[in-house]
């Protein structure tokens, strides 16, 4: 087997968790988890996910949603063929497995300094392609741009509390001051939410 092949199989394999012990559900027993489908969400799905715990009742995404093991959860689920009560019954050992993975998956690095989001890897949309988006007008949105964003989380079915915990309102404002569709923003893949989050709340474009 040459190193292209082992290679490929190492990069297909990347996101399939190997468990430290079995995990029995439903009479079938499992050794490992395939999670290779949660890269290929989009920030839709995490604030579907997001919305979705907010109205189950789940407290604890209020704040920062992307710590919460709920929300890894509800990704994992989204990203799989498991049903939810498969990460439910879970052992917590096991869990924090998957919990990692989702997280390896979702946490990319922000670079600091800069309004200008470059993208993981290219992305299409409407047959064109990018590497990155200028964030720059953020900083000359308005109060009545403030009320727009809260407005239209409002509507998407949002209770408006933080709204700079919330993975929607990143994506308004982010259209708002780009002149993009909100859709090419929640378009854009799941790696791409908490980078978009952090960088449309730039404290330095309030200074």
């Amino acid at each position: 087997m040459n190193e292209k092949i082992i290679e490929m199989q190492e990069e297909k394999n990347e996101h399939v968790v190997k468990l430290i012990k079995p995990y029995v559900f439903e009479g079938t027993e499992y050794t490992e988890i395939n999670l290779s489908k949660v890269e290929n969400l989009k920030i839709k799905d995490a604030v579907d996910a997001q919305k979705e715990l907010f109205g189950q009742g789940e407290v604890a995404t209020a704040m920062l949603t992307e710590t919460t093991s709920a929300f890894a959860r509800q990704i994992a689920v989204k990203g799989s063929d498991y049903p939810e009560e498969f990460f439910k019954f879970m052992p917590r050992g096991t869990f924090k497995q998957v919990v990692a993975a989702v997280r390896e998956i979702i946490n990319v690095s922000v670079k600091e300094g800069t309004h200008v989001m470059k993208f993981e890897t290219p992305y299409s949309f409407e047959k064109k392609t990018y590497k990155e988006v200028d964030l720059s007008g953020i900083g000359d949105l308005t109060a009545m741009n403030e009320s727009e964003a809260e407005n239209a989380m409002a509507r998407e079915g949002f209770m408006i509390t933080e709204t700079s915990l919330n993975y929607y309102y990143p994506c308004v404002l982010a259209s708002m001051a780009t002149g993009q569709p909100i859709t090419f923003f929640t378009g854009l893949p799941i790696c791409e939410t908490l980078k978009l989050k952090a960088m449309v709340n730039d404290p330095n474009f309030f200074e």
